[in-house]
């Protein structure tokens, strides 16, 4: 297992709209496709990836919670491989197929307790039960989960124009990986 890329950041909001303004007409990163999440949201893109996430939240995030909820690395050979060296490390995870776009997430938490998600490329035989581990890993794992405890806006609740508008922008190809 090799990490190939940074693939984006993950960035929580209440103010959708906003931000995603921002991301387009100030960075020149443009709204494009996204997976059909029962989540508000937004994707912008750079040299046609999507290396920005906006995340839709239910309400503006405290200065005490995580803003930036995670990065993501794309990843090369095998999911199970990784899994196991969790394990064998005690760290905790869990994991997202997204078979829309033929991907699986693994996502594990560092020693402070920080989100990173790893993308593999799913064949739909993928062991999604999650680690916790160890009593120590276990508190990580529930730390990380403290640092991102507001929920996302369920999709239908959104009153954001662009969260409404993604599903006229489709859904991604399914994503390449590295060999």
């Amino acid at each position: 297992m090799t990490m190939a890329w940074l693939d984006h950041v993950n960035i929580r909001t209440a103010r959708l709209d906003e931000m995603t303004e921002f991301y387009e007409k100030v960075l020149g990163l443009k709204r494009g496709k996204r997976p059909p999440f029962e989540f508000g949201g937004a994707w912008h893109y750079c040299k046609g990836r999507a290396i920005v996430h906006l995340v839709e939240l239910t309400k503006n995030i405290p200065v005490s919670d995580a803003q930036v909820e995670h990065f993501a690395l794309r990843s090369s050979g095998s999911i199970k491989h990784f899994q196991n060296k969790l394990r064998k490390h005690d760290a905790p995870h869990y994991m997202v197929p997204l078979d829309s776009i033929k991907m699986c997430q693994v996502n594990v938490f560092d020693p402070d307790g920080n989100k990173i998600e790893i993308q593999f490329q799913a064949n739909g035989t993928e062991n999604i039960e999650p680690f916790y581990g160890s009593a120590k890993a276990r508190r990580r794992f529930k730390k990380g989960e403290q640092l991102n405890k507001i929920p996302p806006l369920r999709l239908n609740k959104s009153k954001s124009k662009v969260a409404k508008s993604n599903k006229k922008l489709g859904v991604p190809k399914p994503l390449t990986f590295p060999t």
